[in-house]
Formats: C-alpha cells, structure tokens, sequence
C-alpha cells in the first residue's frame, strides 16, 4: 500500500498512483479526433455530401459529456451555418426525411439515443451515429445509419473532444451547407492537442507544464470558473465538472459579471481580517482569520486575450486560461498580426466562431489533465 501522496514533479510516483491509466487514456484525445479523421478519408460521410437538410439535430440522451460538446458546437457553428442547428436529449416530434440526425453519447444502452435513431429512421431522416454500436441502439439501427462511433475504448468522460470532432466531421460533411470563418481540420486539431499533451507528459516539471501549472493554481483553494463568450461558459462547466469527478474538488460557475460583483463585494467588506496565508495575519490580534478569496479562472482564446484582460483588470487574484500563448497563437486577422492583441476593426471580440475550437478543445484537454493530476496527488476520488 501506497503511503503519503506523490509529487507533481515526480513522473515515476504518477505512474505508480495511477492505477486506473488515467494518464494513458487522457493523452488520447488527439487519437479520438484522429480516428474521426480516417473515418472521413474512408468515406463515411459520402452520403452527407449532395444532403442540403431543413436542419441538423443533435440528440445527446443522458450524457452529460455529449450534452456539453454539443452545447459547444452550437456556441460556435450554428451562427456560421446556414441550416438550423437543434440539441437535446430526446429526439423533436417534428423531425423528418429532410432532416440530420446525429446521435451521441457514451451508453450504447441509453434508450433516449435508440428511441431517437429507431424513430429518425422511421421517418427516414439521415442518422449520423457518435456513439457505440451495441445493445439497444444497434437493435435500434438494424444495420442502418452513418458510423461515426468511436474506433478504440477510452475512459468516457474524456470523450469530449471526441464528440466535438464528430460534430466538425458532419458539417465538412454537409459540403452543399455553407459555413462561414475558418473551420479547423481535424488533422490540425489533433496535432495541437498532441502538442498538448506531450507538453504536459508528467516527466515534464510544473513551471513548463501548462496542466500542472493549472493544478497548483485549482489545488487547495476555492475557484470560480467564468468566461467572456458562451463557448467559454461551456469549457467552464466541462472544468468544474471534470475537476469534480477525477478529484473531488469543488468549484463554481458564475458568469463574468457576477463574478465581478463578487469581487467587489469582498473588497467593500469594513474589518475584514487578512487570509490565514497571509504574512499580515496574527490569530492573537485579527481573531478568526477570513476565508481565502476564490481563485478566479476565466476560459478564452488567444484571439480574445487583450479584450477580456481589460474587462477583468483590478478584479484580484484572476487566471486567463487560453489554449495557447500569446507567442504560438495564429492571429485570426488576415494573417498580419494586430497591435497587441487587440480586436481589429469590424471585429467582433466576443462572438464565438469556428476558428476558436481548436484554443477551446486545448484547454478542455489541459483542464482535464489537470483533473487527472490532482486525482494522482490526492487521491481523494475511487
């Protein structure tokens, strides 16, 4: 039996705690968007190609893992595609033939995803199916269906990424749909989130490991996660929720305004001892010692860095998460670099589009590193 925790700086003692192969089956996010990748090369979503559908639905049953990659889809394509986009856990009593369907989660044995593919096939719409072929919902499709399911088994609540990279494949499918701004390739997305994960490997020390980094900062202290678009409201809530499951550890989502009201408030507070961490704090003279301020942590996106650190200037101890830095980030302006990341002329700085999966899908598999690290020195999850 194992005794003490390991150290986050220690690669042998990680390998040891981690008894599940959480380490392993983190790494692989860019193996899910890989596989979605060949899946496209062999053909898969030939039938998608000449479909000019009245619209796409997304039927994600009870998973909350597919809940939220579709949640993120729709923060950052439906404005740019020309055909509604519609998500929830139940197949709509209005969908049919001119309709696509896509099907995903991580329990083949949902009912909520058979009723959907057995009665989207009845009414002859075009099922796209991203999740596992088996029981119930391969009863339910009788053979029938575009496969899109995962290639290989991995932990499903890191199956995030690769939902997202299903919902990317169906619309490069829908080549008669027009989508406005860049769309990622799915081989960059996967190279980048590779990069990733070699650079946060667990041999790699925490001062040049962005997911060990991002545990010191969660470990130890309360957090609120927040954002400045609504895809980063989705990426808040996949870290609250991914740092809650592998570690135990609580966190809050707010939005940014709330949160700067927060702020403000602990500030306004008359006779406010010091923290118990601070070198001013004396138990003797300051009586009980003030809760420590929660660790504010904000999702963005190198596009929208300069922007959202004027909107959170002076709001205290604030962590910017961007999916990458500002040296490595390819300006979404033309491809001339802007005046210090500010927002070009005629730009939108908040408004989510499809160039900004790739900053979002880096951070999720930062996040969930991350969660996987303090479940490693903590251990507070089974």
């Amino acid at each position: 039996m194992r005794t003490g925790t390991p150290d986050l700086d220690d690669a042998e003692e990680l390998f040891s705690a981690d008894v599940d192969g959480l380490l392993r089956a983190v790494a692989l996010a860019g193996a899910q968007v890989r596989a979605t990748a060949e899946a496209v090369r062999e053909g898969v979503l030939a039938p998608l190609a000449d479909l000019r559908p009245r619209s796409v639905v997304i039927v994600h049953g009870s998973s909350e893992v597919s809940h939220r990659a579709a949640e993120l889809g729709v923060a950052t394509l439906a404005a740019r595609v020309d055909v509604p986009v519609v998500t929830g856990p139940v197949l709509p009593g209005w969908v049919g033939p001119l309709d696509v369907v896509i099907v995903a989660g991580e329990d083949a044995g949902d009912m909520a995803l058979a009723d959907a593919a057995a009665r989207a096939l009845r009414r002859r719409a075009e099922v796209v199916v991203a999740a596992p072929i088996a029981g119930p919902l391969q009863d339910a499709l009788g053979g029938n269906g575009i496969d899109l399911s995962p290639r290989f088994d991995v932990e499903p609540r890191f199956r995030f990424v690769g939902f997202v990279a299903a919902l990317l494949a169906v619309f490069g499918g829908l080549t008669q749909v027009r989508v406005t701004g860049p769309v990622p390739a799915l081989d960059d997305l996967a190279d980048a989130l590779d990069a990733e994960a070699s650079g946060s490997h667990p041999s790699r020390e925490t001062f040049h490991n962005r997911a060990k980094s991002l545990a010191v900062r969660v470990q130890g202290r309360p957090s609120v996660w927040t954002s400045d678009s609504p895809a980063g409201s989705v990426l808040a809530v996949h870290a609250v929720s991914s740092i809650l499951a592998f570690a135990g550890i609580v966190g809050a989502v707010a939005e940014l305004g709330d949160v700067a009201r927060m702020s403000r408030l602990r500030e306004s507070r008359p006779g406010a001892a010091p923290a118990a961490d601070s070198i001013f704090y004396d138990p003797e003279f300051d009586g009980p010692a003030q809760e420590p301020a929660p660790r504010i942590m904000i999702m963005s996106t190198a596009r929208r860095e300069w922007y959202t650190r004027q909107r959170v200037m002076g709001l205290g101890d604030v962590d910017l998460v961007v999916g990458a830095d500002e040296a490595e980030a390819v300006p979404q302006t033309g491809g001339q670099p802007s005046d210090g990341r500010r927002p070009v002329p005629g730009e939108d700085p908040v408004a989510d589009g499809p160039g900004d999966l790739l900053d979002f899908l880096v951070v999720a598999l930062r996040v969930e590193m991350s969660a996987v690290y303090l479940r490693l020195i903590g251990n507070t999850v089974q």
